[in-house]
């Protein structure tokens, strides 16, 4: 009776995910920066964790944390507060009792929520600089977190936190030594700490933060240790091809498995009631069961089709064994038998995670497909899939009319939104690497795209048919342009510019150059001098050609780091240049070749965060420049007062291009942490 009250039960919980599972919002207007007014994508997939009584699991991305339904597959909360501005999570981890999330940010922050109210509780505080991955002990009342200093990177420690009053009870070091990754005993007397450079595994008193014992673990570096249930063995697996079972309390080498045929052990679990043990890992499509008492392999597992296992997880019950593989599929065996009970279709990457639910009826799992997916255990069927999730946002640019948007990204994916809704529209689909520039014909009909596949795609804008494929490019095509006609494409690659007729996709001419000016009259050139020197200095020439004669114009010589010509004003009567060592902009006249402004303000190499400025673009009537870094940050510029007028903050990672809106009252910023922002450029108020 039992059994048949689970089918209605597991075929309600079916009709009501199939119902729902609708496709996932692609915009929000909650929880925005300031100065934001919608954004698009879910940002990229981090981390996935049940609750202990499996009601809800939470999934941490690039820009922040959300807590699911675990019956309908519905957003319950998300995890945020204006005043920590947080953003990019990488980790998340859920107390035992339920009560308390901790996550882990891009800035290294390690976070302490109210799991029931999403509310911020604390951030933990030390001297230290950078934290990593954030784990509760096994009674819920510590964190522990590793940190060290971007100076000292050889120089790890162990941070273990009272969760109740966030203050910091023990560190856990050693002289010259370089640890982060730790697991708890199940008894929570004990942790152990390894890194993954290293051969070592290191026990420590929780209550005291007193070394108790270091071993050397194995003859190659240490991948992963667990804990038995019981918290009296350890297992460690290495890059030496054998798992080794120790004794927690002496230390004492138990048992040797080996497994000649994975080259790297990355997954070694305990069963629940600690009888059996399973390893996977790098190079083979096998899963190893074996007694823990005696050393002897039970079963191999053999059903993935490819190289490696990333993800095992047991049954709560410990009568099944879930195994993620690299082709996409999840297997379910049985341990008694070791027999295959089902396979579960539907991912199309990687699976790197896979979670039983608390009873053990339900099965949550992450995939290099940025998707995560419910499964019923009883049926083999897929519940619920959590969609949206992008990768890199390397490109953007509007519609002439401002009603379309279209996005590039790493994915290799090209995408069409509703510029108002930010609704998804369409997917174009046909590149064969990383998209790099998207750009709309002057009457919106037609959209063309460029790729570090080397090519030129022209799509119909309003259908999103593939129209033609333009190929010639030696190397990636990093921009692309329309004439104000719209019969001519011209693209830009490096150190080399082409013009292709955009009706047919025959190549007109072949400009040696930089980049061309608006009425393709004016080609810019420039020449960094290649130098040893620690900060990349150099001296560079800058140069203005005619088109049709090749007749040079001017020429300047420069001190500097690496020169990039990044665009023209819309008259074509200046352009911008961006200096790769300090991330500053030049505004240059065109006729005189003399710099108009110099705009400092973004974070360079030197500062912790910053880096180069990936995209530059004018306002639509010239006498704005909006630039977006790897320091995070788009940055508004006055042409005609040559000052700084605003920060624009917001993205978990660094900006890779922005466009303005054809009334220049919009700004659209794409970053690496998968989304696209919306920031309104009209209300002075806003930013820095």
């Amino acid at each position: 009776m039992k059994s048949c009250h689970q089918f209605i039960l597991t075929l309600f919980f079916l009709f009501v995910f199939v119902a729902l599972n609708v496709p996932a919002q692609e915009a929000t207007k909650t929880n925005l920066p300031e100065g934001a007014k919608l954004r698009i994508g879910k940002g990229t997939l981090g981390e996935i964790a049940y609750f202990p009584d499996g009601t809800r699991f939470a999934v941490a991305t690039s820009i922040g944390t959300w807590v699911y339904d675990s019956i309908i597959g519905e957003k319950l909360y998300q995890l945020y507060d204006p005043k920590s501005r947080v953003n990019g999570i990488k980790n998340v981890s859920i107390s035992p009792n339920g009560e308390t999330i901790v996550t882990k940010t891009s800035e290294e922050n390690v976070l302490l929520w109210n799991a029931n109210t999403g509310e911020l509780l604390r951030q933990l505080v030390s001297d230290e600089k950078e934290h990593y991955y954030a784990l509760f002990s096994p009674d819920g009342e510590i964190v522990a977190t590793s940190s060290g200093t971007p100076s000292e990177r050889s120089n790890k420690t162990i941070n273990l936190w009272d969760v109740r009053t966030g203050k910091l009870l023990n560190t856990l070091a050693e002289p010259n030594s370089a640890f982060y990754n730790k697991c708890f005993s199940p008894n929570g007397k004990s942790i152990a700490t390894w890194n993954l450079g290293s051969i070592y595994v290191s026990l420590w008193d929780v209550v005291t933060g007193q070394l108790l014992k270091s071993f050397t673990a194995h003859d190659g570096n240490v991948n992963t240790v667990q804990f038995s249930p019981d918290s009296q063995t350890i297992a460690t697996g290495g890059q030496d091809y054998t798992v080794r079972l120790w004794n927690a309390n002496t230390g004492q080498l138990l048992n040797t498995l080996d497994h000649r045929d994975i080259t790297s052990l990355t997954s070694v679990l305990f069963s629940p009631d600690g009888k059996i043990i399973a390893t996977g890992g790098i190079s083979s499509g096998t899963v190893h069961l074996w007694e823990v008492t005696t050393g002897n392999r039970l079963f191999r597992l053999i059903g993935h089709t490819d190289n490696s296992v990333y993800s095992i997880c047991f049954s709560p019950n410990g009568r099944i064994i879930a195994t993620g593989g690299d082709e996409g599929t999840i297997r379910l065996w049985s341990t008694n038998t070791g027999l295959e009970l089902m396979k579960l279709s539907g991912h199309k990457g990687m699976i790197d995670t896979v979670l039983f639910s608390p009873d053990g009826l339900t099965l949550l799992s992450k995939s290099s497909d940025r998707t995560v997916r419910l499964w019923d255990t009883l049926l083999g069927q897929s519940l619920k899939t959590l969609d949206g999730y992008t990768e890199s946002v390397t490109s953007v640019s509007f519609s002439p009319d401002g009603n379309t948007m279209a996005s590039g990204s790493s994915d290799k994916k090209v995408r069409l939104w509703n510029a108002r809704t930010g609704k998804l529209v369409n997917t174009l689909t046909g590149h064969t690497d990383e998209i790099f520039s998207v750009r709309f014909s002057p009457d919106g009909k037609t959209m063309a795209s460029g790729s570090r596949d080397n090519t030129i795609r022209l799509w119909d804008a309003i259908t999103g048919e593939h129209i033609r494929t333009i190929e010639g490019h030696e190397r990636s095509v990093k921009s692309i342009l329309f004439t104000t006609d719209g019969q001519t494409v011209i693209s830009h690659g490096w150190n080399e510019v082409h013009q292709w007729d955009a009706n047919t996709g025959s190549h007109l001419k072949t400009l040696n150059g930089h980049m061309i000016s608006p009425d393709e009259d004016l080609i810019i050139d420039v020449y960094n001098e290649e130098v040893d020197d620690p900060g990349g200095r150099g001296e560079y020439i800058l140069s203005l050609s005619d088109v049709d004669s090749g007749q040079l114009r001017w020429e300047i010589t420069g001190w500097g780091s690496v020169l990039s010509i990044e665009c023209f004003s819309p008259d074509g009567n200046m352009f911008v240049t961006s200096d790769a060592h300090n991330s500053t902009l030049e505004l240059w006249d065109v006729d005189t070749g003399r710099i108009i402004n110099t705009y400092s303000g973004h974070l360079n190499f030197q500062h912790c965060g910053g880096g180069l400025i990936q995209a530059v673009r004018f306002s639509n009537d010239g006498k704005t420049i909006a630039s977006g870094s790897d320091d995070k940050t788009v940055r508004l510029w006055s042409t005609e007062e040559g000052k700084h007028i605003k920060t624009l903050s917001g993205h978990a990672a660094g900006v890779n291009s922005v466009a303005f809106s054809p009334d220049s009252k919009t700004l659209a910023s794409g970053s690496s942490d998968g989304t696209i922002l919306l920031w309104d450029t009209t209300n002075s108020e806003i930013g820095d």
